[in-house]
Protein backbone atom coordinates (compact mmCIF):
# COMPACT_ATOMS: atom_id res chain seq x y z
CA UNK A 1 0.00 0.00 0.00
CA UNK A 2 1.30 3.47 -0.90
CA UNK A 3 2.35 5.81 1.89
CA UNK A 4 -0.39 8.22 0.81
CA UNK A 5 -3.15 5.60 1.30
CA UNK A 6 -1.66 4.37 4.56
CA UNK A 7 -1.51 7.87 5.98
CA UNK A 8 -5.02 8.68 4.79
CA UNK A 9 -6.65 5.59 6.31
CA UNK A 10 -4.67 6.08 9.50
CA UNK A 11 -5.92 9.61 9.96
CA UNK A 12 -9.43 8.56 8.94
CA UNK A 13 -9.55 5.90 11.61
CA UNK A 14 -7.93 8.20 14.13
CA UNK A 15 -10.56 10.88 13.49
CA UNK A 16 -13.42 8.44 13.83
CA UNK A 17 -12.00 6.94 17.00
CA UNK A 18 -11.42 10.31 18.63
CA UNK A 19 -14.83 11.68 17.72
CA UNK A 20 -16.66 8.46 18.68
CA UNK A 21 -14.88 8.24 21.99
CA UNK A 22 -15.64 11.87 22.77
CA UNK A 23 -19.32 11.59 21.83
CA UNK A 24 -19.74 8.32 23.70
CA UNK A 25 -18.14 9.73 26.79
CA UNK A 26 -20.47 12.73 26.69
CA UNK A 27 -23.55 10.49 26.38
CA UNK A 28 -22.47 8.15 29.15
CA UNK A 29 -21.63 11.03 31.45
CA UNK A 30 -25.09 12.58 31.05
CA UNK A 31 -27.65 9.80 30.40
CA UNK A 32 -30.52 12.13 31.09
CA UNK A 33 -29.85 13.99 27.88
CA UNK A 34 -31.25 11.05 25.86
CA UNK A 35 -34.69 10.44 27.38
CA UNK A 36 -36.14 8.28 24.64
CA UNK A 37 -34.98 5.50 22.34
CA UNK A 38 -35.55 7.57 19.19
CA UNK A 39 -33.43 10.34 20.59
CA UNK A 40 -30.58 7.90 21.19
CA UNK A 41 -30.79 6.64 17.62
CA UNK A 42 -30.70 10.17 16.24
CA UNK A 43 -27.69 11.03 18.39
CA UNK A 44 -25.87 7.88 17.25
CA UNK A 45 -26.60 8.74 13.61
CA UNK A 46 -25.33 12.29 14.13
CA UNK A 47 -22.17 10.98 15.73
CA UNK A 48 -21.62 8.58 12.84
CA UNK A 49 -22.06 11.33 10.24
CA UNK A 50 -19.74 13.64 12.13
CA UNK A 51 -17.15 10.87 12.38
CA UNK A 52 -17.26 10.37 8.61
CA UNK A 53 -16.87 14.13 8.07
CA UNK A 54 -13.86 14.30 10.40
CA UNK A 55 -12.35 11.22 8.79
CA UNK A 56 -12.89 12.64 5.30
CA UNK A 57 -11.21 15.89 6.21
CA UNK A 58 -8.33 13.96 7.77
CA UNK A 59 -7.94 11.89 4.61
CA UNK A 60 -7.95 15.02 2.43
CA UNK A 61 -5.23 16.64 4.55
CA UNK A 62 -3.20 13.44 4.51
CA UNK A 63 -3.54 13.14 0.74
CA UNK A 64 -2.27 16.69 0.20
CA UNK A 65 0.72 16.19 2.50
CA UNK A 66 1.58 12.79 1.07
CA UNK A 67 1.38 14.05 -2.52
CA UNK A 68 3.96 16.73 -1.69
CA UNK A 69 6.06 14.10 0.09
CA UNK A 70 5.88 11.78 -2.93
CA UNK A 71 6.87 14.68 -5.22
CA UNK A 72 9.79 15.49 -2.94
CA UNK A 73 10.99 11.88 -3.01
CA UNK A 74 10.70 11.69 -6.80
CA UNK A 75 12.62 14.93 -7.32
CA UNK A 76 15.27 13.96 -4.78
CA UNK A 77 15.87 10.73 -6.72
CA UNK A 78 16.24 12.74 -9.94
CA UNK A 79 18.77 15.01 -8.22
CA UNK A 80 20.70 11.97 -7.02
CA UNK A 81 20.95 10.58 -10.54
CA UNK A 82 21.65 13.88 -12.32
CA UNK A 83 22.60 16.56 -9.76
CA UNK A 84 23.72 19.08 -12.38
CA UNK A 85 20.43 18.89 -14.33
CA UNK A 86 17.77 18.92 -11.65
CA UNK A 87 16.69 20.93 -8.62
CA UNK A 88 13.93 20.29 -6.11
CA UNK A 89 10.91 22.58 -6.51
CA UNK A 90 8.09 22.07 -4.01
CA UNK A 91 5.16 24.51 -4.34
CA UNK A 92 2.79 25.10 -1.49
CA UNK A 93 3.14 26.15 2.12
CA UNK A 94 6.51 27.15 3.56
CA UNK A 95 6.60 24.22 5.97
CA UNK A 96 9.03 21.51 7.02
CA UNK A 97 8.85 19.84 3.59
CA UNK A 98 9.79 23.12 1.93
CA UNK A 99 12.72 23.46 4.34
CA UNK A 100 13.80 19.93 3.46
CA UNK A 101 13.64 20.80 -0.26
CA UNK A 102 15.86 23.83 0.30
CA UNK A 103 18.33 21.71 2.26
CA UNK A 104 18.46 19.16 -0.59
CA UNK A 105 19.15 21.96 -3.10
CA UNK A 106 21.91 23.37 -0.90
CA UNK A 107 23.49 19.93 -0.56
CA UNK A 108 23.23 19.45 -4.34
CA UNK A 109 25.04 22.75 -4.92
CA UNK A 110 27.82 21.77 -2.51
CA UNK A 111 28.26 18.38 -4.15
CA UNK A 112 28.31 19.95 -7.62
CA UNK A 113 30.93 22.49 -6.58
CA UNK A 114 32.99 19.76 -4.95
CA UNK A 115 32.89 17.66 -8.09
CA UNK A 116 33.88 20.63 -10.24
CA UNK A 117 36.76 21.42 -7.88
CA UNK A 118 38.01 17.83 -8.00
CA UNK A 119 37.82 17.76 -11.78
CA UNK A 120 39.67 21.04 -12.05
CA UNK A 121 42.29 19.84 -9.59
CA UNK A 122 42.95 16.68 -11.61
CA UNK A 123 43.22 18.73 -14.80
CA UNK A 124 45.60 21.23 -13.16
CA UNK A 125 47.87 18.56 -11.70
CA UNK A 126 47.98 16.71 -15.03
CA UNK A 127 48.90 19.94 -16.78
CA UNK A 128 51.64 20.75 -14.25
CA UNK A 129 53.16 17.27 -14.42
CA UNK A 130 53.06 17.09 -18.21
CA UNK A 131 56.01 19.46 -18.74
CA UNK A 132 58.55 17.90 -16.34
CA UNK A 133 57.61 14.40 -17.51
CA UNK A 134 58.08 15.46 -21.12
CA UNK A 135 61.52 16.89 -20.28
CA UNK A 136 62.62 13.72 -18.49
CA UNK A 137 61.31 11.50 -21.27
CA UNK A 138 63.01 13.60 -23.95
CA UNK A 139 66.39 13.44 -22.24
CA UNK A 140 66.14 9.70 -21.61
CA UNK A 141 65.13 8.94 -25.20
CA UNK A 142 68.02 11.05 -26.46
CA UNK A 143 70.46 9.14 -24.25
CA UNK A 144 69.06 5.78 -25.38
CA UNK A 145 69.56 6.75 -29.00
CA UNK A 146 73.17 7.63 -28.25
CA UNK A 147 72.78 11.25 -29.25
CA UNK A 148 73.59 12.37 -25.70
CA UNK A 149 76.17 10.89 -23.36
CA UNK A 150 75.29 9.68 -19.88
CA UNK A 151 77.25 12.35 -18.02
CA UNK A 152 76.50 13.96 -14.66
CA UNK A 153 75.91 17.35 -16.29
CA UNK A 154 73.29 15.78 -18.57
CA UNK A 155 71.51 14.25 -15.59
CA UNK A 156 71.22 17.53 -13.67
CA UNK A 157 68.11 18.71 -15.62
CA UNK A 158 66.43 15.40 -14.89
CA UNK A 159 67.18 15.73 -11.20
CA UNK A 160 65.82 19.29 -11.20
CA UNK A 161 62.55 18.15 -12.76
CA UNK A 162 62.12 15.30 -10.29
CA UNK A 163 62.68 17.77 -7.45
CA UNK A 164 60.09 20.07 -8.94
CA UNK A 165 57.56 17.24 -9.13
CA UNK A 166 58.32 16.26 -5.54
CA UNK A 167 57.81 19.85 -4.42
CA UNK A 168 54.55 20.05 -6.35
CA UNK A 169 53.24 16.88 -4.69
CA UNK A 170 54.24 18.10 -1.22
CA UNK A 171 52.64 21.50 -1.85
CA UNK A 172 49.43 19.84 -3.01
CA UNK A 173 49.35 17.68 0.11
CA UNK A 174 49.83 20.67 2.43
CA UNK A 175 47.25 22.71 0.55
CA UNK A 176 44.65 19.96 0.69
CA UNK A 177 45.20 19.49 4.43
CA UNK A 178 44.86 23.22 5.03
CA UNK A 179 41.68 23.51 2.97
CA UNK A 180 40.17 20.55 4.83
CA UNK A 181 41.05 22.11 8.20
CA UNK A 182 43.35 19.20 9.07
CA UNK A 183 46.71 20.95 8.82
CA UNK A 184 48.81 20.16 11.87
CA UNK A 185 50.28 23.34 13.40
CA UNK A 186 53.27 23.09 15.72
CA UNK A 187 52.76 26.36 17.58
CA UNK A 188 55.37 28.07 19.71
CA UNK A 189 56.36 31.62 20.63
CA UNK A 190 58.37 32.97 17.68
CA UNK A 191 60.26 36.25 17.51
CA UNK A 192 59.26 37.93 14.26
CA UNK A 193 62.29 40.24 13.96
CA UNK A 194 64.96 37.50 14.01
CA UNK A 195 62.79 35.33 11.74
CA UNK A 196 62.58 38.08 9.13
CA UNK A 197 66.30 38.78 9.37
CA UNK A 198 67.03 35.07 8.83
CA UNK A 199 64.83 34.95 5.73
CA UNK A 200 66.32 38.12 4.28
CA UNK A 201 69.87 36.89 4.81
CA UNK A 202 69.03 33.71 2.91
CA UNK A 203 67.39 35.55 0.00
CA UNK A 204 69.92 38.36 -0.36
CA UNK A 205 71.93 36.30 -2.86
CA UNK A 206 68.89 36.00 -5.11
CA UNK A 207 68.31 39.74 -4.83
CA UNK A 208 71.95 40.51 -5.65
CA UNK A 209 71.60 38.72 -8.97
CA UNK A 210 69.19 41.50 -9.99
CA UNK A 211 71.05 44.23 -8.09
CA UNK A 212 67.89 44.56 -5.99
CA UNK A 213 67.82 45.56 -2.33
CA UNK A 214 65.78 44.17 0.55
CA UNK A 215 64.95 46.55 3.36
CA UNK A 216 63.34 45.53 6.65
CA UNK A 217 61.50 48.20 8.63
CA UNK A 218 60.11 47.65 12.11
CA UNK A 219 60.91 48.10 15.76
CA UNK A 220 58.55 45.65 17.46
CA UNK A 221 60.54 43.03 19.34
CA UNK A 222 57.62 40.88 20.46
CA UNK A 223 56.76 37.26 19.71
CA UNK A 224 53.90 35.55 17.91
CA UNK A 225 52.33 32.24 18.90
CA UNK A 226 52.47 30.38 15.58
CA UNK A 227 53.93 27.50 13.60
CA UNK A 228 57.36 28.88 12.72
CA UNK A 229 57.91 26.56 9.75
CA UNK A 230 54.56 27.41 8.12
CA UNK A 231 54.87 31.15 8.66
CA UNK A 232 58.45 31.11 7.43
CA UNK A 233 57.28 29.34 4.27
CA UNK A 234 54.66 32.05 3.72
CA UNK A 235 57.20 34.85 4.13
CA UNK A 236 59.73 33.12 1.86
CA UNK A 237 57.04 32.85 -0.83
CA UNK A 238 56.03 36.50 -0.53
CA UNK A 239 59.56 37.91 -0.39
CA UNK A 240 60.71 35.55 -3.14
CA UNK A 241 57.88 36.70 -5.41
CA UNK A 242 58.71 40.33 -4.68
CA UNK A 243 62.36 39.77 -5.66
CA UNK A 244 61.44 37.91 -8.85
CA UNK A 245 59.08 40.62 -10.03
CA UNK A 246 61.18 43.58 -8.94
CA UNK A 247 63.03 45.30 -11.82
CA UNK A 248 66.81 45.36 -12.19
CA UNK A 249 68.11 47.55 -9.39
CA UNK A 250 64.66 47.49 -7.77
CA UNK A 251 63.72 47.45 -4.11
CA UNK A 252 61.78 45.12 -1.85
CA UNK A 253 60.49 46.49 1.45
CA UNK A 254 59.34 44.40 4.39
CA UNK A 255 57.56 46.27 7.17
CA UNK A 256 56.21 44.82 10.39
CA UNK A 257 54.37 46.26 13.39
CA UNK A 258 51.99 45.23 16.16
CA UNK A 259 48.45 46.67 16.03
CA UNK A 260 46.04 45.91 18.88
CA UNK A 261 47.12 42.32 19.42
CA UNK A 262 47.70 41.66 15.73
CA UNK A 263 51.00 41.41 13.88
CA UNK A 264 50.96 43.18 10.52
CA UNK A 265 53.59 42.37 7.87
CA UNK A 266 53.75 44.23 4.54
CA UNK A 267 55.87 42.92 1.66
CA UNK A 268 56.12 45.46 -1.17
CA UNK A 269 58.02 45.70 -4.44
CA UNK A 270 58.33 48.35 -7.14
CA UNK A 271 57.81 45.91 -10.01
CA UNK A 272 55.35 46.01 -12.91
CA UNK A 273 52.31 45.38 -10.71
CA UNK A 274 49.38 43.05 -11.29
CA UNK A 275 46.68 43.97 -13.85
CA UNK A 276 43.33 44.57 -12.11
CA UNK A 277 41.63 41.70 -13.96
CA UNK A 278 44.10 39.23 -12.42
CA UNK A 279 43.93 40.41 -8.81
CA UNK A 280 40.72 38.51 -7.81
CA UNK A 281 42.30 35.20 -8.84
CA UNK A 282 45.82 35.68 -7.49
CA UNK A 283 45.32 33.25 -4.58
CA UNK A 284 43.84 30.44 -6.68
CA UNK A 285 45.69 27.20 -7.30
CA UNK A 286 48.06 27.22 -10.28
CA UNK A 287 47.03 30.73 -11.26
CA UNK A 288 49.84 32.64 -12.90
CA UNK A 289 49.81 36.19 -14.20
CA UNK A 290 52.73 35.26 -16.48
CA UNK A 291 52.73 31.48 -16.91
CA UNK A 292 56.02 31.15 -18.77
CA UNK A 293 57.90 33.42 -16.38
CA UNK A 294 56.67 31.59 -13.29
CA UNK A 295 57.50 28.18 -14.74
CA UNK A 296 60.98 29.35 -15.72
CA UNK A 297 61.61 30.49 -12.15
CA UNK A 298 60.83 27.00 -10.86
CA UNK A 299 57.53 27.87 -9.20
CA UNK A 300 54.67 25.42 -8.91
CA UNK A 301 51.90 28.02 -9.08
CA UNK A 302 50.80 27.13 -5.55
CA UNK A 303 52.82 29.58 -3.48
CA UNK A 304 50.13 32.22 -2.93
CA UNK A 305 47.37 29.63 -2.51
CA UNK A 306 49.44 27.96 0.20
CA UNK A 307 50.25 31.32 1.82
CA UNK A 308 46.54 32.15 2.06
CA UNK A 309 45.59 28.79 3.56
CA UNK A 310 48.47 28.78 6.06
CA UNK A 311 47.66 32.31 7.25
CA UNK A 312 43.95 31.53 7.58
CA UNK A 313 44.80 28.33 9.48
CA UNK A 314 46.45 30.64 12.04
CA UNK A 315 43.32 32.79 12.23
CA UNK A 316 44.86 35.56 10.16
CA UNK A 317 44.27 37.24 6.80
CA UNK A 318 46.28 38.06 3.69
CA UNK A 319 45.45 40.78 1.16
CA UNK A 320 47.01 42.20 -1.97
CA UNK A 321 47.05 45.74 -3.38
CA UNK A 322 48.66 46.46 -6.72
CA UNK A 323 48.94 49.22 -9.29
CA UNK A 324 50.26 48.57 -12.77
CA UNK A 325 53.63 50.25 -13.28
CA UNK A 326 54.08 51.00 -9.57
CA UNK A 327 54.33 47.67 -7.77
CA UNK A 328 52.52 45.21 -5.53
CA UNK A 329 52.08 44.97 -1.77
CA UNK A 330 50.92 41.94 0.20
CA UNK A 331 49.63 42.51 3.73
CA UNK A 332 49.57 39.69 6.28
CA UNK A 333 47.76 40.02 9.61
CA UNK A 334 48.32 37.43 12.32
CA UNK A 335 46.88 37.35 15.84
CA UNK A 336 49.73 37.53 18.34
CA UNK A 337 47.93 34.90 20.37
CA UNK A 338 44.91 33.28 18.67
CA UNK A 339 41.68 32.88 20.63
CA UNK A 340 41.27 29.40 19.16
CA UNK A 341 44.26 27.05 18.88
Amino acid sequence: MKAQAKLGWLLFGYGMAVFGATAGAAVLAAPGIVPARSGGVKLAAACLIAAFVVGGLSFALAATASRRLASLAEQAEAVRLHPALHAVELPGADDELASLARAINALKSELTRGEETRNQLVADVAHELRTPLAIIRGHLETMLKGAEELKPENLVPLLDETRRMSRLIQDMRDLNLAEAGRLQLDRAWVGIAPTLQEIVSIMEMEAEEKAATIRVEGEWDGEVYCDRTRIKQVLVNLIGNAIRYAPEGGAVTVRYAEEDGTLRIDVADNGPGIPPEHVPYIFKRFYRVEASRSRASGGTGLGLAIAKEFIEAHGGTIQVASRVGEGTEFTVRLPVFPLQP
